[in-house]
């Protein structure tokens, strides 16, 4: 009896501290959840992390801090870690209505209707009322294509609940894509009122107006917007964008500048005034204003980066690398350190001095293994060297981390191809696809590459998979169009081209294209009447006008051609386009004098138009005029001060003329421009080679030559041959010159400098022989009368 007495109160005794001892775990739980929540609605999220990870060491199971946890990251974008906590809070709880809302935005995002599909039922049979539930619930019927019940859905919600605005933002979003924009624009309206003053309403209020051509309702809404959150950039940015719109420049500028005023610390503010003053011509202005903002703001490494940035945009590398440089040189945060490091390895990567940026990039990697960008540059330096195994491992190095990032996928293709291994190569575009089924760009990728491997079927079948998604995408039936075409099967081209006729009314490629498919199949009125179609949905298209001008000439109905020109000038004398393609029947006709008096019109009517310039420098360059070309590309250059290819046309034309002085000056202007640019380096090294006796044009040739040291481009290595010859090293100008002519046979100039480069070497055979090959053509070229003379000589 005594020992059952004892055991029963032992046993008590034992119960009564194991309850005390859960008691004290279950209050250690309880505060630290509270403490946790409390942060979490402060928005401290570090120690409300804290606190909840505190809850699951006690218990594991609790579902709770795992649904907070997955709040927190997604606040971060750490996207994976958000969705793997709110499937845990799920999982532990299947009654928690919040996190089950949570998870199937992700699903829903993540495009995995079916699963998303089932939350949101399991969730309105619990809370049919509820109103994140509905939202979903009208994205997934917008999601299967069946925006009537989105529609539907998203009025009975606002019925219910009529301060729910980002109901009417998706609702008139949705209204926006049936082209239904009277009713876009009532259901802003209605919005407001049930919202007043409630900001993104507004906004999109103002963005509809200013399609619609309503300036002063737009601005008006702005400027209270501005008024009533001063501190928000994208009102302002979307009031000087109107300005812009306005063609009200300074008052543009002023609201930018006024942005930043508001918050000058804010590095964003800067970047909307810079790219505002790149497009408006004033590289000059956004310099000074990124300079200044450094100055002020010497620790803002953004903003130091982004004025290294525009210095890269505006071809000043030298300047870009300087910052860059300091940055690495002087700032003491190693984070800071590796992204100075980076863009300095781009950009050195990006002016063909790929040792210098594969020593950084180890550096980088040194430091941090897993550095993506400096991984992605080990990368692309490695396929431009055609290492392929080296590619191979940097990309896949970065698809451990981001398993899901198609750029690297589809560079990881084109590493798998160059070591002969196009499976591999498929199967990570294929992957790529998978990741992104809805992209076209990666999924034209993929058909791109079955085109190279002349598996044209299979990619046919690729790009109707992406139709099934989104049967009515216009660049997808145009791919579809172009794989047709290469098959050979036009009646499948022509019911697709009509397809697109269709679907897409405004657009000129359906009808262009049956032209053009109509005019193969030598179907001329047919082609006629798709053409005309197309121009007339854009009367000033040159394309359509001259395919019309095209099917005359080529059906031998010149007069036609010509009355039709006339009569659109009759109707349009400063028809954008229509003196151009006149002039382009002149010169078919040989009758240059009309081609010059047409294009001259051209460029009256049209002065940014590059194309009637370059026509007219030709017509000149072909009648023997140089300096009128000159003097047009001259002109032309006035109106495109930056275009590098009319400095290129002007020294190639001087250089004709023989005026080497100012082809050499046209060059190293150019050069100054682009730095890095090896054509330009080429043509300036080869001119200044050709007079052996200017000494110090040879050494600058020389000097230049170095940087086209490597190369197996032919001209290069006929420049390189060159100078060598120039500069006595007859041994070194055959090895050179003798690689230009293995790669280029028929070019006469490569000849006639590899049998010089023999003559003076001493071996009059291949001299003869190659200077022979270099006159056979009959071709003239610059040295000719040398070479014929050193020939007859042999």
């Amino acid at each position: 009896m005594l020992n059952r007495i004892l055991t029963a109160l032992l046993a008590s005794a034992l119960l009564g501290g194991a309850l005390t001892a859960c008691g004290g775990a279950e209050e250690r739980k309880a505060s630290y959840l509270a403490r946790g929540k409390q942060y979490f609605e402060e928005k401290n999220f570090d120690k409300a992390k804290v606190e909840f990870k505190n809850v699951l060491q006690i218990d594991p199971k609790t579902a709770k801090p795992y649904f907070y946890l997955g709040q927190i990251e997604e606040s971060k974008q750490n996207w994976r870690e958000a969705f793997g906590n709110y499937s845990k809070a799920v999982e532990l709880d299947p009654s928690d209505v919040d996190a089950k809302i949570k998870l199937a935005k992700f699903y829903l995002l993540a495009k995995d209707q079916a699963k998303a599909e089932e939350l949101v039922a399991a969730i309105l049979q619990v809370r049919p009322a509820d109103i994140e539930a509905r939202l979903l619930r009208a994205a997934l019927a917008n999601a299967k294509g069946d925006a009537s019940a989105a529609i539907a859905e998203l009025n009975s919600v606002i019925t219910d609940q009529p301060t729910r605005a980002d109901a009417y933002l998706v609702l008139a979003m949705l209204y926006g894509q049936k082209n239904d924009v009277a009713t876009v624009e009532r259901t802003l309206q209605q919005g407001l009122a049930s919202n007043p003053g409630n900001p993104p309403l507004m906004l999109a209020l103002a963005k509809l107006s200013l399609q619609l051509n309503k300036p002063k309702e737009s601005e008006d809404i702005l400027k209270r917007l501005v008024a009533a959150e001063p501190g928000s950039l994208e009102h302002r940015a979307t009031l000087a964008q109107l300005y812009v719109q306005l063609k009200r420049f300074d008052e543009a500028e002023q609201v930018l500048h006024e942005a930043i005023a508001a918050d000058p610390k804010d590095s964003r503010r800067y970047g909307v005034l810079v790219e505002f003053l790149l497009k408006n011509r004033k590289p000059d202005q956004a310099i000074a204003e990124l300079s200044k903002a450094v100055a002020d703001y010497p620790d803002n490494v953004i903003l130091r980066l982004g004025l290294a940035q525009l210095h890269e945009k505006l071809n000043q590398a030298d300047k870009a690398e300087a910052i860059y440089r300091g940055m690495v040189e002087k700032d003491e945060n190693p984070a800071d350190v590796l992204k100075a490091k980076n863009r300095l390895a781009s950009l050195l990567a990006g002016k063909n001095r790929q040792g210098e940026a594969s020593t950084l990039v180890e550096e980088i990697l040194k430091d941090n293994p897993k550095d993506i960008d400096a991984l992605l540059l080990q990368g692309k330096l490695a396929l431009a060297a055609k290492d392929a195994q080296k590619a191979i491992a940097s990309f896949r190095s970065i698809l451990k981390d981001q398993p899901e990032n198609t750029e690297v996928m589809t560079l990881l293709a084109a590493a798998n191809l160059l070591d002969g291994k196009p499976a591999l190569a498929q199967e990570s575009l294929e992957k790529a696809v998978l990741s992104k089924p809805d992209d076209f760009a990666v999924r034209k990728r993929l058909v791109e590459f079955l085109v190279q491997q002349k598996n044209l079927p299979l990619a046919l079948d690729k790009a109707e998979d992406y139709l099934k998604l989104k049967p009515k995408d216009l660049e997808a039936l145009n791919l579809k169009a172009d794989l047709l075409a290469l098959l050979n099967r036009p009646d499948e081209l022509e019911t697709v081209l009509r397809q697109i006729k269709t679907d897409f009314p405004n657009s000129l490629v359906g009808p262009f294209r049956l032209g053009n498919l109509y005019q193969t199949q030598k179907k001329y009125d047919a082609a006629l009447a798709e053409f005309e179609a197309s121009l007339a949905k854009s009367e000033n298209d040159y394309e359509a006008l001259k395919a019309i001008i095209g099917i005359y000439l080529q059906t031998d109905q010149a007069d036609k051609a010509l009355a039709r020109l006339k009569k659109v000038l009759a109707d349009r004398p400063k028809h954008p386009t229509a003196h151009q393609l006149l002039a382009l029947y002149y010169v078919n006709r040989k009758q240059a004098d009309e081609a010059i008096k047409e294009l001259r019109q051209a460029i009256e009517v049209s002065p940014r138009w590059p194309l009637p310039y370059a026509n007219l420098a030709a017509v000149y360059e072909q009648k023997g005029k140089l300096g009128d070309a000159i003097a047009v590309y001259e002109e032309a250059l006035k109106v495109f001060p930056d275009d590098g290819n009319l400095l290129m046309s002007i020294a190639r034309l001087q250089e004709a003329n023989k005026d080497q002085a100012g082809a050499v000056k046209r060059y190293e202007t150019l050069l100054a421009k682009a730095p890095d640019n090896l054509l330009v380096i080429n043509n300036l090294a080869s001119l200044l080679s050709l007079d052996a006796s200017n000494a110090a044009n040879l050494k600058r040739a020389q000097e230049l030559g170095q940087r086209l040291q490597g190369s197996e481009e032919p001209a290069f290595l006929d420049t390189l041959g060159w100078i060598g010859y120039q500069t006595g090293d007859f041994a070194k100008a055959v090895e050179l010159l003798g690689k230009a002519v293995a790669k280029n046979d028929k070019e006469p100039i490569f000849r006639y400098h590899l049998g010089m480069a023999y003559y003076k070497k001493g071996d009059p055979v291949q001299a003869k022989e190659h200077l022979s090959k270099a006159l056979e053509p009959g071709k003239p070229f610059s040295g000719i009368e040398e070479a014929k003379a050193v020939l007859k000589s042999l």
